[in-house]
Order: structure tokens, then C-alpha cells, then sequence
């Protein structure tokens, strides 16, 4: 029996050998797999985590460009603003302008633009300035016949030339529109340089 016991417990220990083996290599497996997928993970956390840097990134750069680009229109709007002032000054400054001096700007205009029986219309402001008899004898010293209209304007000053061809805008207002574009670089440089 002794060689049945024998048998037995050799065939019992290449069963638990291989057992053990099996065990072993299901072990080795598993660890290899769990490190596997350790690493993938590891390596899909780092990817997830670089792409939310980037967007954030981006996400960043966009608000600072956006931020930059609403400065730049804030300055620019008080910019534009302050040059509003400024002919807006001009204008002021003409209409406060002694009555005489005030007379011989508009008349200079007059005598420039007038086509003879022209009737010159002022604005409700200029009337005690440019009385009636002002636009005839600035007619008679130019050489042509000039009416004072019995209507007025709503622009804040100047005058405007009613003809039988057409009418002529003398007024402040349209003056400075006419002129902004050549001076307007000229008083930002001045105002803000560069």
C-alpha cells in the first residue's frame, strides 16, 4: 500500500503544485491587469487634466482679449467724446463772440457764399445780433442784393442762404461737420498725441 500511498500523495502534491501555479499565475494576472489599468487611468487623468488646463487657458485669453477689446472701445468712446467737446467749444466760443466780431465772421461767410437775391436766414439767437438792415448793407458792400428772411433757423448760430438755385447751410453746426474730418486727427494728436 505503500506504493498506492505513494502514488497518491505524488499525484495529490502535482495537483497542489499546479494548483499553486495556477493560483500564481491567475495572480500575476490580476496584478498586471490591475497595474494595466492603473496606468491607463493614471494616463487619461493626466490627458483630462492637460485638456481642462488648455481650455481653461483659452478660456482666459478669450476673457482677456475680450476685456482688452472692451477698454479699448471705453477709450475710444471718451476719446471720441472729449473731440465732441471740443468742437462743441469752437462753437460756443463763435457764438460768444463780441457782437461786431460775431457780425464780420458771418459776414465774411456771407460775402463768400452769397449769390445776389439771396435772402440770408438767421437763427432765432442772432436776431438782436444780425438785424435787418445788417444783411442789406452787407449786400450793398459786396455788390449784391441780400434780404434778411422773415424766418429763422433752429441751428445755434451762422445763417443759411435761401436762393432761387439753392440754399447754402452757413450754420455753426453744419460749418464744423464740414471741417471735422480735416482737423479732427490734427486735435487728437494735440488732445491725446502719440
Amino acid at each position: 500500500m505503500e506504493g498506492k500511498d505513494a502514488i497518491i500523495n505524488s499525484i495529490i502534491a502535482t495537483a497542489e503544485s499546479k494548483a499553486q501555479a495556477i493560483v500564481a499565475d491567475a495572480i500575476a494576472e490580476k496584478d498586471s491587469l490591475l497595474e494595466m489599468t492603473r496606468n491607463r487611468l493614471e494616463q487619461r487623468e493626466r490627458e483630462t487634466l492637460a485638456h481642462a488646463e488648455e481650455e481653461a487657458r483659452k478660456t482666459v485669453e478669450r476673457k482677456v482679449t475680450l476685456a482688452e477689446l472692451d477698454r479699448r472701445k471705453l477709450l475710444l468712446k471718451a476719446k471720441q467724446a472729449l473731440i465732441d467737446k471740443v468742437y462743441d467749444a469752437a462753437i460756443a466760443k463763435t457764438l460768444n463772440m463780441t457782437d461786431n466780431v460775431y457780425r464780420d465772421f458771418i459776414g465774411g461767410l456771407v460775402a463768400r457764399y452769397a449769390d445776389d437775391g439771396d435772402e440770408v436766414m438767421v437763427s432765432e439767437r442772432d436776431v438782436r445780433r444780425l438785424p435787418y438792415d445788417w444783411a442789406t448793407k452787407l449786400g450793398e458792400s459786396i455788390g449784391k442784393d441780400l434780404s434778411l428772411s422773415g424766418k429763422h433757423h433752429d441751428a445755434r448760430g451762422g445763417v443759411v442762404l435761401v436762393g432761387y438755385k439753392c440754399d447754402k447751410n452757413l450754420t455753426l453746426d453744419t460749418l464744423v461737420k464740414q471741417i471735422r474730418p480735416e482737423t479732427e486727427a490734427e486735435i487728437a494728436e494735440k488732445l491725446f498725441g502719440r
